[in-house]
């Protein structure tokens, strides 16, 4: 089916803050979703309402802010986050998630003169202005359409888990085999400098036996010269 689906399931994404929760309100037309105007994460848990939009159903899934931990607000800092968040929903999701999803921008009001067609932008303050939400459900039911009336999966979830499993396990290989490759590295080196080291001692063992050995033969000599000594004297 090509056509408008009866429902439609709606499912916010982003770093925390940006205005999900408001977002989730004016879309739905309702105050379900608990929003504040602070920069601060308010959603703890995924939450979904439905209500109904211009004749049908629309589901609404409002989730919990990816990095919601405390930042500085440093401006470099702040763009990092931002771009950061939209790498972590793909990897999360994977390439085919990008077919199924749409850049939403809040605060609208704020983005005036900003030459931006290619995505939808929302003004969550004009909640009494419907035809926003009208022209962002038009724009999903593109999506939609485009993608021969199929939603994002389960089954593409998983396949994303399994890519990302097959990814580790080659970073695990990988280190491992980097390990056994330095540990090989160490114990031929120490083997190398303990061969040196019993070269060295053997070298100066033959040098204080030839010291021994010499010292040795003049002794003796002395002894015999000190017998043809004697033996002339008698």
């Amino acid at each position: 089916n090509t056509g408008k689906p009866d429902e439609l399931r709606i499912v916010l994404l982003g770093k925390k803050g940006v205005g999900k929760s408001a977002t989730a309100n004016t879309i739905s037309g309702t105050k379900l979703f608990k929003e504040d105007f602070a920069s601060d994460s308010v959603t703890i848990v995924c939450q979904k309402e439905s209500t109904n939009v211009a004749q049908r159903r629309i589901n609404v899934i409002d989730t919990r802010g990816l990095f919601d931990t405390y930042i500085s607000n440093d401006e470099i800092k702040k763009e990092i986050e931002e771009k950061e968040a939209v790498k972590l929903i793909q990897d999360l999701f994977g390439e085919e998630s990008r077919r199924y999803t749409m850049v939403l921008f809040t605060r609208g009001d704020e983005l005036q003169n900003k030459n931006i067609e290619e995505f939808h932008v929302f003004n969550n303050k004009e909640t009494r202005d419907q035809t926003q939400v009208t022209a962002l459900l038009e724009k999903i039911d593109s999506m939609v359409t485009a993608n021969g009336g199929s939603c994002y999966v389960n089954e593409m979830f998983q396949k994303v888990e399994k890519d990302l499993q097959v990814e580790q396990e080659r970073i695990l290989k990988d280190r491992e085999e980097k390990m056994e490759r330095e540990k090989k590295e160490l114990r031929a080196k120490h083997e190398a400098e303990m061969e040196k080291l019993k070269k060295k001692q053997d070298e100066e063992r033959k040098i204080r036996e030839r010291e021994l050995s010499l010292k040795g033969s003049g002794s003796i000599a002395n002894y015999l010269r000190h017998l043809c000594r004697i033996n002339i004297i008698l």
